[in-house]
């Protein structure tokens, strides 16, 4: 009975361990963070910069379904916020966008697997040294963009939800 409860707890810090690392990027610095919500809530209410809502991926898009006019209104009106804040943020928002760009078209569709790619870290922890692409750049993905609805987020949630519980009824059968 001590191995099951034990058990169960090792299992239930593991998915939410594997939970919190879903988006392993460090948050925005408090400028940057300010341009991109405030912008975002401009154009639509439930714009989130939280990797738990479900509204997650879909708010992702605005800044990475290149070729859009939300991204192309996104990033043209971010842009200029951005310019005006600190350059060590604006440093770090260039250097992470590319492994973003990477983490959202790898999760868009709930795939919830990381890219190959560099995550944009350093082992230092630091991101790394690769620039983001221009406002209204079309360079990357040459596949069309595919609509998000916010479903995505909810069938990652839905999977994750399956896994753990899958995980937790194998505990209890031992």
């Amino acid at each position: 009975m001590r191995f099951s409860v034990v058990a169960l707890v090792a299992a239930v810090a593991a998915v939410a361990h594997a939970q919190s690392a879903a988006y392993p990027f460090a948050p925005n610095g408090p400028c940057v963070k300010e341009c991109l919500l405030t912008v975002g809530k401009g154009m639509d209410p439930n714009f989130t910069d939280d990797p738990t809502s479900p509204y997650f991926i879909t708010s992702l898009a605005f800044a990475h379904e290149r070729q859009t006019p939300k991204y192309m209104a996104y990033m043209s009106t971010t842009g200029p916020c951005i310019g005006k804040c600190p350059l060590e943020e604006q440093g770090i928002y260039n250097k992470d966008y590319p492994a973003k760009n990477d983490w959202y078209v790898a999760n868009k569709n709930g795939g919830g697997t990381a890219p190959s790619s560099s995550s944009g870290a350093t082992s230092s922890g630091k991101p790394s040294a690769t620039s983001a692409p221009a406002p209204g750049s079309t360079s990357g993905s040459t596949a069309p963009p595919k609509p998000t609805d916010g479903s995505s987020a909810s069938s990652l949630a839905a999977s994750s939800f399956v896994g753990a519980a899958a995980l937790l009824v194998a505990v209890a059968l031992f």
